[in-house]
């Protein structure tokens, strides 16, 4: 039986790819070779699913975020670092961020996973707050919603054209917030 790494991995790039509403525990389980009411015994609901992934996706990011900057506090380096974590999985999976993803399906979302969605989101915003502050730039919770929102659609709008100059012409606005 594969286990729940498993089963969020198959979900997070079905998801990311697809949404949250167009992908069933049929999907998953076809892609994993099983039958769907395997999967409640590592997730009741497929919102409970659903907000183990979105945990696990924040997590995941928040710790490769920390992993790079090991104690860099140089804030063009940190936000440097901060971009890279998005680029690459545009560049490398050709997926956008599963919170981009599922925040344009906020309205059909059960509640529990907007929450944690939100709380990835806010998590990012205080990322950049840090940095920005870091560097001494006014209003630096501001710069990090402008900066977190445009790299966010960024990503949405090189996906959709293949066009990863779209991306990195984005991150270069950013990055001018700290020069």
């Amino acid at each position: 039986m594969p286990t729940a790494q498993t089963i969020l991995d198959s979900a997070e790039a079905q998801m990311r790819a697809r949404g949250y509403n167009d992908v069933s525990y049929r999907n998953i389980a076809d892609a994993l070779g099983m039958k769907s009411a395997s999967l409640h015994y590592h997730f009741a609901s497929k919102t409970d699913l659903g907000v183990a992934l979105v945990r696990r996706y924040a997590e995941n990011f928040r710790a490769a975020y920390d992993a790079q900057i090991q104690g860099n506090s140089a804030p063009l380096a940190t936000l440097d670092i901060f971009i890279a974590l998005h680029r690459q999985a545009l560049a490398e999976q050709e997926l956008i961020c599963l919170c981009a993803v599922l925040g344009a399906e906020r309205g059909s979302l059960p509640e529990a996973i907007n929450d944690e969605v939100r709380a990835f989101f806010i998590g990012n915003i205080n990322i950049l707050t840090q940095i920005f502050n870091n560097a001494g730039r006014p209003k630096p919770e501001r710069a990090a919603k402008a900066s977190v929102s445009a790299l966010e659609g960024a990503m949405i709008v090189a996906g959709v054209n293949g066009d990863m100059d779209v991306f990195d012409a984005t991150a270069e606005l950013v990055r001018t917030q700290l020069l």
